[in-house]
């Protein structure tokens, strides 16, 4: 399966990237949320988690959350924010516009991990 990395940032996506591939996904990434949402049209049957970053030009992350959301066509697919905003009211926004988790930078490979693994469990138990 796909892991979609959406950040404008290339050193964090090949962070991320290096990390994703240590959990045996492929990835695919985008520079801000219109870009993703653009690889979504395209290869969205192969994509089971977007990590997503908060703060990108032409498209935000929340407001790319909310399109995502918006698309029946993506409900099998786990979204994760990823961001330096770890404020309670933005994680809740981001909760509420139906992120499954969310995961504060800076991390380490190990929190990484840890994190997306169990938001990904739950997320495919249906508890999210």
């Amino acid at each position: 399966m796909k892991a979609l990395i959406v950040d404008d940032s290339m050193v964090t996506r090949n962070i991320i990237q290096k990390f994703i591939k240590s959990m045996g996904y492929d990835a695919l990434e985008a520079g801000n949320g219109k870009l993703a949402l653009e690889l979504l049209e395209k290869q969205a049957h192969e994509v089971e988690l977007i990590l997503l970053d908060w703060n990108m030009p032409v498209l935000n992350g929340y407001e790319t959350l909310k399109c995502v959301r918006g698309n029946k066509a993506y409900e099998h697919i786990c979204i994760i924010m990823i961001s330096t905003e770890s404020e309670d009211d933005m994680i809740d926004k981001a909760v509420v516009a139906g992120a499954s988790g969310y995961l504060a930078k800076p991390f380490s490979e190990e929190d990484f991990i840890k994190t997306i693994s169990a938001t990904l469990d739950k997320f495919r138990s249906g508890k999210s």
